[in-house]
């Protein structure tokens, strides 16, 4: 009975072991190379469906995203004659490795797993969350506009590799989304022959883009009319009799201070970037027209210790049309030219 069981063990040992070691080798063989003929590229469907927006962020030069990618391709190595569907992990099977080659930090919500029909279709299918960064032009704020995107590439392969063919059914953006301050006009998805920097191979890619308007009703009420009416305010020393030094003198320094305090306030809505915006030029522009409004005051009331009151109701009268030819100048050159 002994050498029975000996033997069975052997036996054992003999045929199945074997085998085992060689589906380990078949599956890393099959997870090293890709799939198809060498001399043609390998067809992958991808679709790119953008679920919810969260955010966009100027000053960050990024934007928040809830994205759902998926991937389809042909495997005729596992192929079976199974029936049913199986499921393996991403690392089992060949996969064309893809980055996201704009992510700054994303979160997985589905497990790296594939789905393979019994004739060998391989699906794949990930949510990502989190911030994507992209280069914006801020000089037009906060009347601009953005094209905003998803940047896809096959680590390690060209377009003689992988031709990436968008899955139209899969591809798309919803209708209704979370940011409040922006607009989505449209969207385009395309492939590209990506190269990520210099020295670097060129890489197969794919790219999701999508139009960004920004509203601009929030930095007309926040910003634009409660600095419109200190601008006014300091002009009303225009219009009081120069005689009356100290009020006209405590308007203008008041209409000052306002507005300096006001500009510490909007540091927090506008974005911090190293070159001038449009809002930048109007507020630059409102302060020297204040400051000037001030200048002016001094002016009328060094006339009165004069003893020249009618050239400083002169200076007062001249003053109205120029400030309100230099506030329109400002305004149009600022948001229009």
């Amino acid at each position: 009975m002994l050498i029975s069981k000996l033997f069975l063990i052997c036996v054992f040992f003999m045929l199945f072991i074997p085998v085992a070691a060689e589906e380990d080798t078949l599956k890393e063989f099959f997870s090293d190379i890709r799939p198809g003929p060498k001399d043609k590229p390998t067809e992958i469907k991808v679709g790119i469906a953008i679920l919810d927006i969260d955010s966009i962020d100027g000053a960050n030069q990024s934007f928040t995203a809830n994205v759902i990618i998926t991937m389809l391709w042909e495997d005729p190595r596992l192929a079976t004659e199974r029936k049913s569907r199986r499921t393996l992990g991403l690392e089992e099977v060949w996969n064309p490795s893809i980055q996201i080659l704009n992510q700054q930090k994303l979160f997985k919500t589905f497990p790296d797993i594939v789905e393979i029909s019994p004739e060998g279709n391989v699906f794949y299918r990930q949510r990502y969350w989190g911030t994507f960064s992209y280069p914006m032009n801020l000089k037009d704020f906060p009347f601009d506009h953005h094209s905003l995107g998803i940047r896809i590439v096959a680590s390690g392969y060209g377009a003689d590799d992988i031709k990436f063919v968008f899955d139209d059914e899969r591809t798309g953006m919803v209708s209704t989304l979370t940011v409040t301050d922006w607009k989505i006009e449209e969207w385009e998805s395309y492939p590209e022959s990506i190269k990520i920097g210099p020295g670097l191979p060129v890489l197969s890619g794919v790219v999701f883009e999508f139009e960004a308007d920004r509203l601009v009703g929030f930095y007309v009420i926040k910003v634009l009319l409660p600095l419109a009416m200190i601008i006014f305010m300091s002009c009303l020393v225009f219009f009081i009799e120069p005689v009356h030094i100290g009020p006209k003198i405590s308007i203008a320094v008041t209409a000052m201070l306002t507005l300096i305090a006001y500009r510490f306030l909007l540091g927090n809505l506008l974005p911090k970037i190293s070159y001038l915006s449009r809002m930048d030029y109007f507020l630059f522009g409102s302060t020297f027209l204040v400051f000037g409004v001030l200048v002016e005051t001094a002016i009328t009331a060094k006339l009165v210790g004069l003893k020249k009151e009618q050239y400083a109701k002169k200076v007062d009268n001249w003053s109205r049309w120029i400030f309100a030819a230099v506030f329109i100048i400002i305004l149009v050159a600022s948001f229009f030219v």
